[in-house]
């Protein structure tokens, strides 16, 4: 009997399509069928039709491309939800945020805090130098405002937020993070790491009702972009109560992996360790909510100049960037998580820290044997030495962002020289050794549209074509590697093959209907394919006007 044999009817037959099932056995189909959540047939038309009963819903799919539902790999789920509710200030110039913040404090009470939006990024503007306190002073006299770079990394402030704060020309640096400071000593405006952790403290917190919409405003947008699956890579006790409330209600479709974020270690959240304690949750909600992984942060980003590196940065002579943890703080933590069967996720950047995260996996494993660990390297974005190699050899997972490619192109010479810049942001290199990685955006870093994703990871460029090119096209990734690492790998990073990934029989009815074949478009209007339908589990939670 055929693995799609069945004699059950459909509650829902679509029919019609071009179907990429991302199923080595069976790539192509034209039909899907499923009853419940489930698939119940993938293949022809013909076979599907018999499955049509007196209360199945057909739908003619009129020749469109069906691909499996997207998995974000990499987002940060609360914080992308929160940026679409503030201040815009990505793509736009420094005058033009300028001019934004103040319109934007006109309407505030004095003292009251501005907080933008992801996020600012100086490569951009015709002039890259970091921005100053003085320029919000001088739209912001009266209002403290914090302004996020655009890879997290890296705050901009003004001198009544570092009053409000109660910090000065001589507050120390803190350990992993740096005031960056003018030649005379005094703050210059921009703060990175632990340090923008300082200013953020004193940053009131959105309560619950700001919560909850923000969460909500991020599922709407990735429901439009053809997201069925999140990882998120910040989870936090709110997260877990709200999410849990959202899912009890119906109110949320998407299917959520979270990554706890300040779990462990001298500054966890009590709250959210003794959660820790009874995780892993897994498939709760019928599929949708699990928390299996712990999140680590190794170092922090080549534009924030933290990103951890064994050679000095290029156009900063003796500066290294910074690591977060000795190593016997990174083993105790990771050990903790592998004992009690906890995914380890980690943020790794720079060589350096990509070595010191290899280094203490491998110690981890050796005396937590975890046959099927999927331990993650985030970002993976430097590659030196045998890195890729060792990474293989220890079962470590690779995640990667496309669209950082050709966005710090400009950054990432600057900063790297040429000869390290050839290997960073190289998802092609790393497949080359490791095979397959998963992709993500990195939300709110960048918006978290796979198709987007797809385009960058297989030209090298940004939604501006930019840099003419590509940034060294040699390390792109083909387009069915690409649809890969947003659909099937990124579930194997998940332990959810089983389940989605590929469109199969008994696998979840998780898909999206796109309006081009985007294996057969020219390259660069991979960027026109768009998101006719989103389906989850059967339901269609997103339709396009245009549909």
């Amino acid at each position: 009997m055929d693995k799609n044999e069945t004699t059950t009817y459909a509650r829902h037959v679509w029919l019609g399509g071009h179907i990429y099932t991302e199923d080595d056995q069976a790539p192509l189909a034209t039909a899907l069928a499923c009853e419940g959540q489930k698939l119940i047939y993938v293949g022809d038309d013909e076979t599907a039709q018999k499955l049509i009963g007196p209360n199945t819903l057909v739908t003619d799919l009129k020749g469109h491309t069906v691909v499996p539902g997207f998995i974000e790999g990499h987002a940060h789920l609360q914080s992308y939800g929160e940026s679409l509710l503030r201040l815009r200030i990505r793509d736009l110039s420094r005058q033009e945020i300028l001019k934004a913040v103040g319109e934007a404090v006109k309407e505030l009470e004095p003292g009251t805090w501005l907080v933008g939006g992801m996020g600012w990024n100086n490569e951009v503007w015709s002039d890259p130098s970091y921005p100053t306190r003085q320029e919000l002073d001088a739209v912001s006299p009266h209002n403290p405002v914090m302004l996020p770079r655009m890879d997290g990394h890296m705050i901009w402030v003004n001198t009544q937020a570092f009053s409000a704060c109660g910090i000065t020309d001589d507050t120390p640096d803190p350990e992993g993070g740096e005031f960056f400071r003018n030649p005379d000593k005094t703050l210059h405006g921009c703060v990175a790491n632990k340090a923008a952790d300082m200013i953020k403290y004193y940053i009131p917190k959105p309560d619950k009702e700001r919560r909850v919409k923000a969460l909500l405003a991020a599922q709407k947008q990735l429901l439009a972009y053809g997201v069925t699956s999140v990882n998120d890579m910040s989870t936090d006790w709110e997260n877990v109560c709200d999410l849990k409330e959202l899912y009890e209600k119906g109110m949320y479709k998407l299917r959520f992996h979270g990554a706890l974020r300040n779990a462990l270690g001298q500054n966890a959240d009590p709250k959210l360790y003794e959660y820790f304690l009874k995780c892993p949750e897994i498939d709760l909600y019928d599929k949708h909510y699990t928390v299996r992984a712990v999140k680590f942060l190794a170092d922090g980003s080549v534009g924030a100049q933290s990103a951890a590196l064994t050679e000095e940065y290029s156009d900063r002579p003796g500066h290294f960037g910074t690591r977060m943890y000795t190593d016997q703080q990174f083993y105790q933590e990771v050990s903790e998580a592998a004992r009690h069967h906890m995914q380890a996720i980690t943020h790794a950047i720079g060589d350096a820290a990509i070595d010191q995260v290899l280094r203490i996996y491998q110690q981890v494993l050796d005396e937590v044997p975890v046959p099927d660990h999927r331990f993650h390297i985030e970002h993976f974005q430097t590659i030196t030495g045998d890195s890729r190699e060792r990474a293989a050899k220890l079962g470590v997972w690779a995640s990667m962002q496309p669209t950082h490619a050709p966005n710090s192109a400009s950054m990432a010479l600057r900063r790297l020289g040429e000869t390290r810049a050839k290997g960073a942001y190289a998802a092609g290199l790393v497949l080359e050794i490791l095979g397959r990685i998963s992709c993500g955006s990195d939300a709110p870093v960048a918006p978290p549209d796979p198709l987007d994703g797809i385009h960058s990871a297989v030209t090298r460029t940004n939604g501006n074509l930019e840099p003419k090119g590509g940034f060294f096209p040699e390390n792109a990734m083909t387009r069915e590697q690409a649809l890969k690492g947003y659909t099937i790998w990124g579930a194997y990073a998940q332990f959810t093959e089983r389940d989605k990934g590929s469109l199969e029989k008994g696998k979840l009815a998780d898909f999206v209907v796109l309006d081009q074949d985007l294996m057969t478009v020219d390259e660069d209007d991979l960027l026109r394919v768009r998101v006719l339908e989103t389906i989850i589990g059967g339901e269609t939670v997103y339709r396009s006007a245009n549909r």
